[in-house]
């Protein structure tokens, strides 16, 4: 990966890599899990109560 010396083109290059990333592991999800919609919205769920904020069921 290339990094740029300008720091608002870090800060890009951080966010680029960053959404990658997410896009990179809810593919993964996706193939490798039937119902990864369901599998991720409760895994989202648990960390929204462990985070404070979600409701707890």
């Amino acid at each position: 990966m290339y990094l740029s010396t300008t720091p608002d083109n870090r800060w890009d290059d951080v966010r680029s890599e960053l959404c990658d990333v997410a896009v990179t592991a809810l593919m993964a999800l996706r193939t490798l899990t039937p119902d990864a919609r369901e599998v991720f919205a409760e895994h989202l769920a648990k960390v929204g109560r462990r985070a404070g904020t979600a409701p707890r069921p």
